[in-house]
C-alpha cells in the first residue's frame, strides 16, 4: 500500500502535477501584491529573489496561471519563460512561439518585429502582457542582452524575473540597475510551515494535525524554511510513520529521514 493511501488521503499532498494548487501564504500574498503595483503603476521590471528551492518557479506559475490584476487595465496576459539553456536570440524565437504562435526557429529579427506588432495591438486593445522569467542567473550572456533590449522597448508590458539569491551577482549589472522592484520571497517561518502542512493535509482529506508540534518543529529546523526541503523531508517521513504504522508523525520519523538524506548527499 502507498503511504498516501496508509493515510486515507484522497492524493498525494505533494504531487507535482496541474492539479496541484500553490500554497497561498504570507509570501507568495506579498509577492503577487508587489506585481500588481508594478503593472497598476506601468512599471517594467520586478525582480523575484530568493533561495534556492524557496518557490520562485511556483510563484511564477502560479502567477502565468492567474495573471496579477491591475487597476487600470482591462485584460492582463501573462506568459512564462525559463531562460536556462537559451542562445543568442532564442529569446525571440520563445516569445513568439508561445505568444504569437511562431516558428522556433525562425529568424530571430523576423520574430523581434513580430513580436513589437503583436504586443502593440494587445495594447490597443486594451490589453496588457506580464512576461515572467525564471533561471536568470543561468541565462548567458547575449540572452540577458536581449532582456535589456525588451526592456528599453516601448512596449506595454511589465517583466518579472526570477533570481536566485545565492547567484544573483551573475544577472548583469544593467538588469539589476533597471530593477523598478524588489520582490523578496524568504525561506518559511516556523508558523509558516506548520501552515503550509495544514494546508497540505486539509486538501487531501486530513483532518486534525497529522504532524505533532515537535514534528513540526524539527522539520523546519531540518529544511531551514526551504520549500523544496520541507516537502522532501515531510513526505518522507510520512513514508517513515507509516512503516512504523503509526497515527500521526513524530519527530522521530522526521529525524529518520533527514539523517537518510544527509548520508545520501554526502555520498
Amino acid at each position: 500500500m502507498t503511504y498516501w493511501r496508509y493515510w486515507k488521503m484522497s492524493e498525494p499532498p505533494f504531487a507535482n502535477t496541474p492539479r496541484q494548487r500553490i500554497h497561498l501564504g504570507e509570501t507568495v500574498d506579498e509577492a503577487v501584491a508587489r506585481v500588481e503595483f508594478l503593472v497598476s503603476n506601468r512599471r517594467r521590471l520586478g525582480l523575484l529573489i530568493g533561495p534556492s528551492g524557496c518557490g520562485k518557479t511556483a510563484v511564477l506559475r502560479h502567477m502565468a496561471g492567474n495573471p496579477p490584476r491591475g487597476d487600470d487595465v482591462t485584460v492582463i496576459h501573462a506568459a512564462r519563460l525559463s531562460l536556462m539553456g537559451m542562445a543568442s536570440g532564442d529569446l525571440w524565437r520563445e516569445l513568439a512561439s508561445v505568444l504569437v504562435g511562431g516558428n522556433r526557429g525562425g529568424d530571430a529579427r523576423a520574430c523581434w518585429w513580430q513580436l513589437n506588432d503583436f504586443l502593440r495591438g494587445q495594447w490597443a486593445d486594451g490589453g496588457q502582457y506580464i512576461l515572467l522569467f525564471d533561471d536568470v542567473e543561468n541565462g548567458s550572456l547575449p540572452v540577458q542582452t536581449d532582456l535589456c533590449r525588451l526592456l528599453s522597448s516601448e512596449l506595454p508590458i511589465t517583466v518579472v524575473l526570477a533570481v536566485g539569491q545565492e547567484a544573483f551577482g551573475a544577472v548583469i549589472a544593467e538588469l539589476r540597475d533597471r530593477a523598478d522592484l524588489i520582490i523578496d520571497l524568504p525561506a518559511w517561518t516556523r508558523e509558516q510551515t506548520q501552515q503550509f502542512l495544514q494546508w497540505s493535509m486539509e486538501r487531501v482529506g486530513i483532518e486534525g494535525d497529522l504532524f505533532t508540534e515537535t514534528a513540526i518543529d524539527a522539520l523546519h529546523a531540518v529544511s531551514g524554511g526551504i520549500a523544496r526541503f520541507v516537502i522532501q523531508v515531510a513526505e518522507l517521513a510520512l513514508v517513515a510513520a507509516a512503516v512504523d504504522k503509526g497515527t500521526r508523525v513524530e519527530a522521530g520519523h522526521v529525524e529518520q529521514v533527514a539523517c537518510e538524506i544527509a548520508r545520501a548527499r554526502a555520498a
